[in-house]
């Protein structure tokens, strides 16, 4: 408000409406996401989705080069929905939710989840008494390593304008198919370096989804 209107009792100025992003998502809008297949589903998934109308809390934004870009629009109950796009158009939508979260105590622990040889980048992840085969490290021979892909997160959570935070992930996709139901599921796997001193590793199980799944608001 200008000190002009703090003398005369203009009423103050209301927070600016953060654009819509890709199918409409922004920053504060609300999503809720058809849970029926996943119950269907049972138990042969993981991956349970969140319940009822969840609210954009905060939303993250990765460039990857070439006109490639990351949305993740974070939702209330620990999970985020992801849109892959390049050049503005939607290339791949996957919804995740949060399963587990280590927190190394220092710099040299975290060190351990992402140096060669890691479990970070394994060929194989083997999680709940599931085993997940690994998606990214294309070129990478047999059984070898390989190593995480880094990108920086800009995240906003008061204010789309200007990010709150930002960190480096360490990241592997690791997917498995599930012939009952002909779809993948997948574990995202990412240590987060959030800046000195501040570290966690993050299990996150995913699925595909389609914008019919997903209610906008």
């Amino acid at each position: 408000m200008s000190w002009f209107g703090k003398l005369f009792g203009s009423k103050p100025e209301e927070a600016a409406v953060a654009p819509p992003g890709p199918l409409g998502l922004r920053l504060k809008g609300a999503v809720a996401v058809d849970g029926l297949p996943f119950r269907v589903a049972g138990e042969r998934l993981l991956f349970a989705p969140p319940e009822g109308n969840q609210l954009i809390e905060a939303w993250g934004e990765v460039e990857l080069g070439g006109g490639s870009r990351l949305h993740r629009y974070y939702l209330t109950d620990d999970a985020f929905v992801q849109v892959s796009t390049t050049a503005g158009q939607m290339d791949d939508l996957k919804l995740f939710v949060f399963h587990e979260t280590v927190n190394p105590a220092n710099q040299t622990a975290f060190n351990d989840w992402v140096k060669r040889g890691s479990q970070i980048g394994a060929v194989q992840l083997d999680l709940n008494g599931k085993r997940y085969d690994r998606v990214w490290g294309e070129g990478i021979a047999g059984d070898a390593w390989a190593p995480p892909v880094v990108f920086d997160e800009k995240v906003y959570n008061k204010d789309f304008r200007t990010p709150d935070y930002d960190l480096t992930h360490y990241a592997m996709l690791y997917q498995r198919h599930v012939p009952e139901l002909d779809r993948y599921e997948y574990v995202l796997v990412s240590a987060e370096d959030y800046g000195p001193d501040e570290y966690c590793v993050t299990f996150s199980l995913g699925v595909d989804v389609s914008q019919a799944d997903l209610t906008i608001t």
